[in-house]
């Protein structure tokens, strides 16, 4: 008795299919393989493009490396008329001075 060979039973039963199915079997997987990329691209396309609800431009990013080390990463020119940063104290005030309203004297 002659061991059971799948592919060889596999290949028999291809054969004997009629000749749309044979057709039908070489075109379903890359059809189901394209269409699954086309899915996975545009997901992805379509997730950098979201709305994170928050208008705007992108100044700072913040990186930790590997040593637990923050870097702050500037994406924009620093200019006079538009400042990335907010300053909350005029310039010609004492910086030593206590900025507590609570504390005041």
């Amino acid at each position: 008795m002659d061991p059971y060979n799948f592919w060889q039973d596999f290949f028999d039963t291809y054969q004997s299919l009629p000749d749309w199915l044979k057709a039908l079997w070489l075109i379903v997987p890359p059809g189901f393989v394209l269409g699954l990329l086309a899915l996975v691209t545009r997901l992805r396309m379509g997730g950098k493009g979201a709305d994170h609800g928050i208008e705007g431009e992108l100044i700072y990013s913040i990186h930790r490396d590997d040593r637990d080390q923050f870097h702050i990463v500037s994406h924009s020119r620093q200019l006079d008329s538009h400042p990335a940063l907010l300053l909350l104290d005029a310039p010609d005030r004492d910086p030593d001075q206590l900025q507590n309203p609570a504390h005041r004297t």
